[in-house]
Formats: structure tokens, C-alpha cells, sequence
């Protein structure tokens, strides 16, 4: 829906990279690196939250931002980068805000017709992030800015980047770093969480480097990559009204490297080959203090996962007449779980191999009339389930599976003046985490699990119709309804006060409304917003409301061009209340926030920013007591060559 504030940059040879998909069920939900930077958004999490149907997920006492799409959480909804799925194989989440923007091309999600081509899981959609490629012979840009707060100097952020292209092939380098060492609060906050206005505990460092090598003979395109996150963060107390205790989590180390093979080779006039080939890796370390005593003593819990992903896939597309198009494709992925609860412990390991085959056909019935179809067969497999209890034994759990079918289809009808009406449904699954199935303990509960490796797989059937159509000559709209329907849904089940299970117990319905409209405001300026709109409604009362999903939300946005190399900018970004427990007793507050960006570019590759978020200094709350950044300055510079 979030058409970018410039105008919108070519991505073809992105997806050619990275998605697999028909070209008719190509998403209109794109964030190009201009918008990220008008935005002023530093992480992939937030940024995704200013489309429409994509709202923040805050887990408080992990301090990790996700996204829900249309309902839909993390765990149903994969996360590809530049084609690659990426989440901790044990629980199937991801961090979002360790995810830096710079160094992206692009950010796009996929909310109604979501290709089965690009593999298992994509039960509620799937979001795609893109890395940049060089667009010139030889290009580069050096950045560097600084943040204040509470009239402190609280974060920095530094940049850069390298790339050249020619008819042989292109390189790219790029590094960045962010480094906050405290969350300035809002003024009125109680010194129960902050000293000085500074948030405890709130301090975080993400370093990101990456290296792509392509090589394009002809039509044909080879490419190499490597990217490295290492992440240290930290997790502020509970200071809300539910009588929770304060924790100190602190995670050293969140670090992240991929390394991963795309190819695509040109057959024959007809014949097209892609195929992909990676290795994902994560470590994390946890730090676990139960209070502020504890954290000074350095007398708490430890917990280490040393995990990876292996992968590799294959797509045959064949094209028939001009708009026809059959393809095939195979996923094989390999998921492996290491953990242990002290430096000199023993190592759990857990391990899953899951394949896809997929099938996809497109065919112009007829000129304004486009049909998409698709089909996958998924089947996972417990290799290795192997848990060191505390008496020393060693409990080896059965070899267990799960399979899944999946279908969907999509309709195009394309009216006059590039306006189209699209109709799509899916009946698409999502397997079981390891950390659903063999979880014993939670520790945010003090609570005993009961492992069940024979959890099915969740389902969603989905309907979805879009319209995008233009109102005026400069101004464009597009609108979708949809209704998503989830069973046999993961909950935790209470077996009794010290006891839960996950169980396929539950039925999930959401149904809602997006908008996006944008537009040129004069000759010197641009404008749009977003909104969505959202009902769910839990069948089973046992399992209460659903969390962190606010019924509405909108993003806003005007940007000026009042002089030559200038550019002034507005946003502002509202959501109403959302519930932080399923029981309904705590309550995140609705908020709006206004942001402001200046730019000027002198001339001779400089540019100077400024700006400032939140700037009415808006005290908010994603989840329920824990606060979020108050009233934020940036001032930068930046030099391209």
C-alpha cells in the first residue's frame, strides 16, 4: 500500500534475485531505501509498520520488535532476506529491530496472494527483504549522525558503502553501525524506570557488514553473498500497573551470518533455471537477572543457542506465449537447535529437515483477464530431539512429522488507466516451532511445560480483494478487504496451576479493511497516507483476546520541496489500544506521534539532515509498562561519490 514519498524505483532486477513468484501476483506493499530514509526509520521492524495491515509486536520482557500482518504473527508470516528464510530455528521468531535499514534496496510484503514457489510456511504471507545493488559504474556514500536526548548525547549511527556494476557482473560492500546507550523517556514518566529521564537498562549495539558478488553474462545472473549482525542489547524493567516483577535481561551477544548462492540461468528461449543455495547461522547469548540486586551481583541465569539453517532450492519456469507461465520448485531446508543452560552445561539438540514441492501456473485468459494458481506438498521430519535433564539422564524424544497441502489462486482484472481489481484465495499451513513442541519450562511464568511433538500444523484460509485505481491524474488509491481464517491454532493450555501444554485447540477469525491513497500536492510536493482496520474474534474463550494487535491504525506523511536542494518533511503515526495479556487486564494506550525531517544538499555530493521524532514528546507504550523512546534529535552528515 506504501507507495514511496520519491518516485518509485525500478525493482525488477531485485526480484529477479530474490523472488520467485509470477510477475501478476507481484506485491504493491514496497518500501524502496529512498522512502526508509524520508521515514526515518533505522530498523526493518518499524519501517514495515508504516504500511497498511502491518502493525508493531512488542514482546517487553525480550525487548524484540515483530510485525503482525493482518493478524498474523511472526511465526506465521516468514521473513526472507533477499530470498533466504531467516528466523531462529527454535522458535520461529526474529528480532526485527536488530535489523538495520541501511545497506536495503527494498522492503516488501506479500498480504494477500503469497507465492507457494518460495517455499513452506507462508501461512499468513511473507515479508522480503532486499539488499541493494550497485545501480551505477561506480558509486559510494559515507554517513555519520548523532542523537540526543534529555539533552544527553544518547545514540550515534555510522554508514557506509561501495558498489560498481559493469556488463560482466557488480560488487557491493556495505557496513553500518547503531549504537544507542540509553532511551530517553518522555517527560512525566515515574523515576520508577529511568533516573535523570534515562530509561534502565536500555542500552543496544548493532553492527552490520555485508558483500555481494554478481556475475551476469548475458541474460544469465550469479550471485554470491555474505552478511555478518552482531547485536548486544538490553531489556528495560516492567514499570506498569499488573504487579509484575522487574526484570534485567541482557543479551551480549545477538549475532547473525549468512552465506548464500542465487543463480539464474536462461535455458532456452522458453526454459528459465534459478536456484539458491545457503547457510544461515545464529547465536544468542542470554543473561537472565530477576531483579535490580541481581543484575548488580551478577547473580542470575544463563542460556546460550548455537544454531543454523542449511538450505537449497530449485525452479524450472517455462514461458508460453507471452504471459503464460508454468513453474516448479523444490525447497529443502535443514534447522539445527543447540542450547545449554550454563557455560560448562551438556547441549540439547533438536533437529528438523522440511521439504516443499510447489507448482505454480499463469495464463492471460484473456487481454484485461489474468489467472495465478499455485499448489505446494510440505513435509518436516524430526531428525534429532535430545534434552540433558537436570539428574543427569538423557531423554531422547521420538521421531516425529508432519505434512501439509496447499493451494491458492488469484484473479487480475486490468481497467483503463492502469487500474486493476484483483480477487485471491488461499488455504496455506504453518509446521510447529521446535520451541512449541519441546519447550518444558516458562520462565516468565514459572510455569511447567509438557512437550507434544505430535502438535499439526496450523491452517489459514484466506480471501482477499483488491482494488487499485487512480482518482485523479496525480493521485492513486488502493484498497483491499480480507478475511482470514485460522484453525487449528497453537495455544497454550492450562493442565493445572504449575502445568500447560500446547495444543491444536483454537480458531482464530480476522477480517479488516486497507487503505492506502498518495499523490503530488502542487508541483513541489507529495503527500499520502495509510490505514487499516482490523476485527479478530477468538472462538474459544479459554484463550482470551489476542495481544499486541491495535484495531486501527494510520501512518501520514507531507514532504515539501520549498527551495532547491531542500526538502522538509511530516509524519505522523496513530494506533489505538491494544490488549498486552490475553486476559484482557492489561492495556497498551493508543497513541499518535508526529516526526520531522530536514534535508539539504548543498551541492558537490554533500547532504545535511536533521530531524526530530516524537516531537511532542508523547508519552507512549507498545506493550503495557514498558515505555518507549520520548522526544529524539538527529543531526547528520552525508557525502556521495
Amino acid at each position: 500500500m506504501l507507495t514511496t514519498l520519491l518516485a518509485a524505483a525500478s525493482h525488477a532486477d531485485d526480484n529477479t534475485l530474490t523472488i520467485w513468484s509470477s510477475p501478476v501476483a507481484e506485491s504493491r506493499d514496497i518500501l524502496n531505501s529512498n522512502t526508509l530514509t524520508q521515514l526515518e526509520k533505522h530498523n526493518v521492524a518499524e519501517a514495515l509498520a508504516t504500511m497498511a495491515g502491518v502493525t508493531l509486536d512488542k514482546s517487553g520482557n525480550r525487548n524484540e520488535l515483530q510485525v503482525r500482518v493482518r493478524g498474523f504473527n511472526s511465526r506465521q508470516v516468514p521473513v526472507f532476506y533477499d530470498g533466504v528464510p531467516v528466523y531462529v530455528p527454535y522458535d520461529g521468531n526474529l528480532d526485527l529491530s536488530r535489523f538495520l535499514t541501511f545497506g536495503l534496496g527494498s522492503l516488501e510484503v506479500s498480504k494477500g496472494y503469497s507465492s507457494l514457489l518460495q517455499g513452506p510456511n507462508q501461512m499468513g504471507g511473507a515479508i522480503n527483504i532486499t539488499s541493494a545493488l550497485p545501480q551505477k559504474p561506480f558509486a559510494g556514500r559515507v554517513g555519520f549522525r548523532q542523537g540526543w536526548s534529555r539533552d544527553k548525547r544518547n545514540a550515534r549511527e555510522s554508514y557506509a558503502a561501495l558498489g560498481a556494476k559493469n556488463d560482466s557482473g557488480f560488487i557491493q560492500l556495505s557496513a553500518s553501525q547503531l549504537k544507542k546507550t540509553f532511551i530517553g523517556l518522555a517527560h512525566g514518566i515515574s523515576n520508577v524506570v529511568g533516573q535523570n529521564g534515562r530509561l534502565n537498562h536500555s542500552a543496544a549495539d548493532d553492527k552490520k557488514a555485508a558483500v555481494r558478488l554478481g556475475w551476469t553474462p548475458g541474460a544469465d545472473r550469479y550471485t554470491l553473498s555474505w552478511s555478518s549482525q552482531d547485536g548486544a542489547k538490553q531489556s528495560p524493567p516492567y514499570a506498569g500497573s499488573s504487579g509484575q516483577a522487574a526484570r534485567y535481561w541482557h543479551w551480549p551477544q545477538y549475532d547473525k551470518q549468512s552465506f548464500y548462492y542465487q543463480g539464474s540461468t536462461r535455458l532456452s528461449e522458453t526454459l528459465t533455471l534459478k536456484s539458491r543455495l545457503y547457510h544461515d547461522a545464529f547465536k544468542n547469548t542470554l543473561l537472565m537477572y530477576n531483579s535490580l540486586a541481581a543484575l548488580r551481583n551478577k547473580q542470575g541465569s544463563y542460556s546460550h543457542y548455537d544454531d543454523y539453517s542449511n538450505g537449497a532450492a530449485l525452479q524450472l519456469s517455462a514461458q508460453y506465449r507471452e504471459s503464460d507461465r508454468l513453474s516448479f520448485a523444490v525447497h529443502w531446508k535443514n534447522d539445527m537447535h543447540r542450547e545449554k543452560g550454563a557455560k560448562s552445561a551438556a547441549v540439547d539438540r533438536y533437529q528438523d529437515r522440511t521439504w516443499s514441492l510447489a507448482t505454480e501456473y499463469q495464463r492471460a485468459i484473456t487481454d484485461a483477464l489474468d489467472m495465478v494458481a499455485g499448489i505446494s506438498y510440505d513435509w518436516r521430519d524430526s531428525l534429532q530431539a535430545l534434552k540433558h535433564e537436570s539428574n543427569g539422564s538423557i531423554t531422547r524424544y521420538d521421531s516425529n512429522g508432519q505434512r501439509a497441502f496447499n493451494w491458492q489462486g488469484m484473479l487480475k482484472y486490468y481497467l483503463q488507466e492502469g487500474d486493476t481489481l484483483t480477487f485471491s484465495f488461499s488455504d496455506r499451513s504453518r509446521f510447529p516451532t521446535l520451541k512449541e513442541r519441546y519447550t518444558t519450562f516458562r520462565p516468565a511464568y514459572g510455569q511447567t511445560a509438557l512437550v507434544n511433538p505430535q502438535l499439526k500444523p496450523e491452517r489459514a484460509r484466506s480471501v482477499d480483494l483488491s482494488w487499485s485505481y487512480a482518482i485523479a491524474p496525480r493521485w492513486r488509491s488502493e484498497a483491499s478487504l480480507y478475511y482470514n481464517r485460522l484453525s487449528d491454532t497453537i495455544l497454550i493450555q492450562n493442565i493445572d496451576a504449575q502445568r500447560v501444554q500446547n495444543r491444536n485447540s483454537g480458531r482464530v477469525d480476522y477480517q479488516g479493511l486497507d487503505v492506502g491513497l498518495h499523490g503530488k500536492v502542487g508541483e513541489h510536493g507529495e503527500a499520502g497516507v495509510n490505514y487499516g482496520l482490523i476485527y479478530s474474534d477468538v472462538k474459544q474463550r479459554s484463550a482470551g483476546k489476542v495481544t499486541a494487535l491495535p484495531r486501527q491504525t494510520v501512518t501520514g506523511w507531507l514532504a515539501i520541496l520549498p527551495a532547491a536542494g531542500w526538502r522538509l518533511s511530516i509524519t505522523e503515526e496513530a494506533r489505538s489500544f491494544s490488549y498486552s495479556d490475553s486476559t484482557a487486564k492489561q492495556k497498551a494506550a493508543g497513541f499518535a506521534l508526529t516526526h520531522l525531517r530536514a534535508e539539504l544538499s548543498p551541492g558537490a555530493g554533500w547532504n545535511l539532515n536533521a530531524a526530530i521524532n516524537n516531537v511532542l514528546d508523547k508519552k507512549y507504550a507498545l506493550t503495557e509498562g514498558f515505555y518507549e523512546s520520548g522526544r529524539q534529535y538527529w543531526l547528520g552528515a552525508e557525502y556521495r561519490f
